[in-house]
């Protein structure tokens, strides 16, 4: 066995072991203080405390766009339809951060030799903002905080520069002003906004970019579920790991999503969504061959909850994967985690989960509950896990609605999302 394979199979054994968690207050930094210092350590070109752009100096450049909602809101199609303003303001290595400016919505103009290109510098984030319905005119962001501090620590990872977070949420609130007719006041629709960062100077090469530009683009969205909460089947891959330890699986950069999606369309050939990946444990990477205990990581887009129950006891326990390093440290999932904990009825768990546990309890009824979590869905109910060989590793059915950690966690965080009961996790752009 090569050097370089007994060196990641010892990492793998350890950051397998190992858990970090979100903060538990919502208004501090989603990363933990050792992600932070992390970050910093590798990010030579990030900008200096203070050198960052300002929300007091933007420009707005309004488009005289025409454009309006339909009518019928049924007919927005997500990913198509877009606000018509954006948010841009560049960087570069020689003169720091510009001016930010909300402008009509454009073409990305850049070199073909343009670091996002060929090198995949490049990473996103995922937020919605929503109509109040309890006060007129309002438009409400959920823990908008944690989505921009993940959005620095992800490019603090593509070496990318730094920026002061409230500053861009401010200029991203006057985003939102500009097109508040645009955020659909219907139940269940909301704006869903990408802020995205890209390295956009023009050289050929593995480098450092040395220009750089942030945008934010909004687009209406209707409800994820038109008629309620619909579980789905989830193809179990028991071959391909979406990230391994001391890779980017805690980043939210696009190369972690391209490469799944020739597994998303082998999926539908067994009737699935989506795809659940697993990761090897320590004793398959050193045995350097398939089989060996497998352990659940994530889908290509959402966080993964399992509720199990004691055979013997009754009692249980609702287990996610920890921050290992693999895993995204989603806001629906940190918000989830510290819900059901006030909740206080059940063992709430982040620790790893092997395939042969999850087998064990669908196979003798106590597989509860499976279900993913994300910005989109919110939360999305799983009926069953399908392996290649054909064996569906069911949840328990006839469970009544109301008993269902899924439909009470959807519940409580759409009713902040939206300002029907007040929290702190909602935040006017007002």
């Amino acid at each position: 066995m090569s050097y370089f394979l007994a060196t990641r199979a010892l990492r793998a054994g350890s950051l397998l072991a190992r858990a970090r968690s979100f903060t538990a207050n919502p208004s501090e930094s989603i990363a933990s203080e050792e992600i932070r210092s992390n970050a910093a350590t590798t990010d030579p070109l990030a900008a200096a405390p203070g050198e960052t752009f300002r929300a007091c100096d933007l420009e707005v450049q309004r488009s005289n766009h025409g454009l309006s909602l339909p009518e019928d809101l049924t007919k927005l199609s997500f990913g198509h339809d877009f606000a018509p303003h954006q948010l841009s303001v560049q960087w570069s290595s020689d003169r720091g951060w510009g001016r930010p400016v909300v402008k009509a919505i454009e073409d990305i103009t850049l070199h073909p030799s343009a670091p996002v290109f060929h090198y995949g510098l490049g990473c996103f984030e995922g937020m919605k903002a929503y109509a109040s319905e309890c006060k007129e005119g309002d438009v409400l962001m959920f823990r908008p905080e944690m989505n921009m501090e993940r959005l620095r620590f992800s490019m603090g990872r593509l070496n990318l520069p730094s920026f002061d977070t409230s500053e861009l949420l401010g200029c991203l609130k006057r985003l939102l002003k500009e097109d508040n007719d645009f955020v659909p006041r219907a139940p269940g629709y909301s704006l869903y906004l990408r802020p995205f960062a890209i390295g956009t100077n023009a050289f050929l090469g593995v480098a450092p970019a040395t220009e750089c530009e942030i945008r934010v683009i909004t687009c209406p969205v209707g409800p994820y579920y038109p008629t309620g909460l619909v579980p789905i089947d989830l193809l179990l891959d028991e071959d391909h790991v979406r990230a391994f330890p001391g890779g980017t699986g805690q980043y939210k950069v696009g190369g972690n999503y391209a490469p799944t999606l020739e597994h998303l369309h082998r999926a539908k050939d067994f009737g699935c969504k989506q795809v659940l990946y697993t990761i090897p444990g320590a004793a398959a990477v050193l045995g350097g061959a398939r089989g060996g205990s497998r352990y659940i990581s994530e889908c290509g887009a959402m966080n993964m909850f399992f509720l199990l129950e004691n055979g013997k006891t009754g009692v249980r326990e609702l287990v996610t994967p920890p921050l290992d390093g693999t895993i995204l440290g989603g806001v629906t999932r940190d918000s989830i985690l510290q819900l059901c904990r006030e909740w206080d009825e059940f063992v709430v768990s982040e620790r790893m989960i092997s395939v042969e546990e999850i087998q064990t309890h669908a196979r003798g009824g106590t597989l509860v509950e499976v279900f993913g979590s994300g910005t989109a869905c919110v939360v999305q109910p799983v009926s069953s896990l399908i392996r290649e060989n054909g064996e569906r590793l069911e949840t328990r059915k006839g469970l009544r609605k109301k008993d269902k950690v899924s439909e009470r966690a959807y519940k409580a965080l759409t009713d902040i999302q939206y300002g029907r009961i007040h929290h702190p996790w909602s935040e006017s752009i007002y």
